[in-house]
C-alpha cells in the first residue's frame, strides 16, 4: 500500500514540474488583456509590476529587464528549472497615411490617423501574438523570453499588411493607406 501511495505521489510531483513552453506569448493593449496562451499560468503583470517595468501607453519604445525565474515566482516554480529570462515590454503608436508609396514631404498630425480598435499580431523571435490597438493607436507587447530580444526583428501584421523593423527602433510606426482599414 505504501509503495502506490509513493509512486502516486511521484507522479503527482513529476506531472506538476513540467516546464513551460518556449514560446511564452503575452499581449497587452494599454487596457490589459490576458495571455494568448490559455493555460499560461505564469502572471506577466504582477512581474512586470515586481521589475518596476510598468509603463503609461504613451511612454513608446522598447524595455527588457532580465530575472531569475526561481527568484522571480508568480507562476514559476521556487526549485524547479531555474533559469534566466527577460521581461519585454515594447510599446508602440501605429499611424497611417492617405498614400501608398515613397513620399518627398514632410508629414504633419493632420496627414496622419490613428489606427485605432485594431487587432495586430506580432512576432518577436520565438514569440508572437496579438494586440489590439486603442482609440488613438497605442499598443503594448508584454512576453517572457530566453533572451534578449533587443536586437531582433519585429514583424507587425494587420489583415494582410505587415512590416518589419528592429525591437529596439520601433516607437511610432507611420504606416501606408492599406493599413488605415486592413
Amino acid at each position: 500500500m505504501k509503495f502506490i501511495f509513493v509512486a502516486v505521489a511521484m507522479l503527482f510531483l513529476v506531472a506538476c514540474s513540467t516546464t513551460p513552453s518556449k514560446t511564452t506569448t503575452y499581449t497587452s493593449p494599454p487596457a490589459v488583456a490576458g495571455p494568448d496562451q490559455g493555460n499560461s499560468q505564469i502572471d506577466y503583470q504582477a512581474i512586470q509590476r515586481a521589475l518596476h517595468m510598468e509603463r503609461s501607453s504613451e511612454e513608446l519604445g522598447y524595455a527588457e529587464k532580465s530575472f531569475n525565474t526561481c527568484e522571480m515566482g508568480y507562476g514559476y516554480s521556487r526549485n524547479k528549472d531555474c533559469r534566466k529570462a527577460f521581461l519585454v515590454v515594447l510599446n508602440v503608436r501605429l499611424m497611417c497615411r492617405d498614400s501608398e508609396g515613397t513620399i518627398s514631404t514632410v508629414l504633419t498630425e493632420a496627414d496622419v490617423a490613428p489606427i485605432a480598435g485594431q487587432n495586430i499580431r506580432w512576432n518577436l523571435k520565438a514569440t508572437s501574438g496579438t494586440f489590439q490597438t486603442d482609440g488613438l493607436g497605442y499598443g503594448q507587447i508584454l512576453t517572457i523570453s530566453p533572451r534578449s530580444e533587443r536586437k531582433e526583428r519585429l514583424k507587425l501584421a494587420a489583415g494582410n499588411e505587415f512590416l518589419y523593423m528592429r525591437a529596439n527602433e520601433i516607437t511610432k510606426v507611420i504606416t501606408p493607406k492599406p493599413w488605415c482599414s486592413p
